[in-house]
């Protein structure tokens, strides 16, 4: 295939791997950068056999050598760290490292790496971008979340409004070093991907012209969601509500928990938390009472969870994507989520969803409200429509929108 070739860099994982495999099947990859990666096929292969479950995280089958060039020496810090001290200070620190020192080991290739496009992710492109402008190539930076200058403004304005939850609120500080970079990559870039158009408006907020922004959604795997059609009884039992993930006043949830207010007690709702507790717990575990909590599961314990539950709450303040969107409603679950996530690029009001107002409980409650009071026909067709709505959000997908968006490149 004819285009011009592209060079894919990345300081970790999130979904690069799938961006760079896309680009393969594209004829339009260079090569792929990245920290900790299985880039022999035949060790990919072993793996496989074996059921590992850590290494078959780190590669995906068919992006092998020569295409990817591994770097393990930049996590293995962090690897130890994390073993030894869990999820601490200590390992975020040496996040920022390991995105700073692979982004200067980037920089120092630019020159001999013969692409025409370089395309690298937040945290980790500050120096390359400029080196790759400076070779000669176009410079791209993609944001999997949304500018960290609109996050620290929403985010510490929430701090201040619900200073009881402000322990939970993660992503709200950085070094300043790194917070500086973060805020600086889109403006180095000659182009800015977002996931959402919410990222897209955070940029629009900070500065970065419309015409640098082009939105690509990221993707899903369907086949690892079970769905089934049957809703039988749905008006004749209790509702059953699931938000899943950290427990964090980042997702908003002490407004989730105002609205449980005025369902607590009763029957006919229940509120089921699945995630961590970031921070210290103590104001959540002022109201745990009012739900049903239960601690983070693994991915495909949570896709089996899934068909046990009748919708998705997700009253977030800041979420760039929020893949638990789209794979909540490939299981067939309506959505209620805030606009401050990819819910306005998938919810149809009342059909499929519902797009509510950030800190905004009563509007929780009237979107409950509504779905509470559906009939079976109704509830099974919104089933139905939130399971064609996130077929638009597979890989597949993802790779077609990606063809479109690099075919004048």
């Amino acid at each position: 295939m004819g285009g011009k070739k592209i060079t894919v860099s990345h300081a970790g994982k999130q979904h690069s791997y799938h961006l760079a495999k896309a680009l393969l099947d594209l004829g339009r990859l260079e090569g792929f950068y990245t920290s900790s990666y299985l880039s022999p096929a035949w060790i990919q292969q072993l793996v496989l056999k074996s059921g590992n479950q850590f290494f078959s995280r780190r590669f995906k089958s068919g992006l092998s050598s020569p295409f990817v060039h591994s770097h393990w020496h930049f996590e293995l810090a962090e690897f130890l760290t994390r073993k030894i001290q869990g999820k601490s200070q200590a390992v975020q620190d040496l996040v920022y490292k390991r995105d700073t020192d692979f982004d200067r080991m980037m920089a120092r290739k630019m020159a001999g790496i013969r692409s025409d496009v370089f395309w690298g992710f937040q945290g980790s492109c500050h120096a390359s971008l400029d080196a790759a402008r400076q070779s000669g190539k176009m410079a791209v930076c993609e944001l999997a979340t949304a500018h960290v200058v609109q996050a620290r403004r929403i985010l510490a304005e929430e701090a201040r409004l619900q200073p009881e939850w402000a322990d939970s609120i993660d992503n709200l500080y950085f070094p300043a070093d790194y917070e500086k970079r973060l805020e600086e990559e889109p403006h180095r870039a000659d182009l800015v991907i977002s996931a959402s158009d919410f990222t897209s408006q955070t940029l629009l907020q900070s500065g970065i012209p419309a015409e640098k922004i082009r939105k690509l959604s990221l993707g899903f795997e369907a086949e690892h969601i079970p769905y089934s059609t049957i809703a039988t009884g749905f008006s004749s039992r209790p509702l059953k509500l699931l938000f899943a993930g950290t427990i964090t006043q980042r997702k908003g949830i002490s407004y989730l928990l105002d609205a449980a207010e005025n369902w607590a007690g009763g029957k006919e709702v229940e509120l089921h938390l699945i995630g961590g507790i970031q921070g210290s717990g103590q104001a959540f575990g002022k109201r745990k009472h009012l739900v049903h909590y239960h601690p983070a599961v693994s991915q495909t314990e949570m896709f089996r969870l899934y068909t046990e539950f009748d919708a998705l709450i997700l009253p977030t303040l800041f979420e760039g994507f929020g893949l638990v969107l789209v794979e909540a409603m490939a299981a067939g679950l309506p959505v209620i989520a805030t606009a401050h996530s990819m819910a306005p690029d998938i919810v149809q009001q009342g059909l499929n969803g519902w797009v509510i107002p950030v800190r905004d409980s009563k509007a929780i409650l009237g979107a409950v409200n509504e779905l509470r009071q559906l009939s079976d026909e109704n509830y099974s067709a919104m089933r139905m429509a939130a399971r064609a709505s996130a077929l638009s959000f597979t890989w597949e997908a993802y790779t077609e929108n990606l063809a479109a968006l690099i075919r004048n490149w």
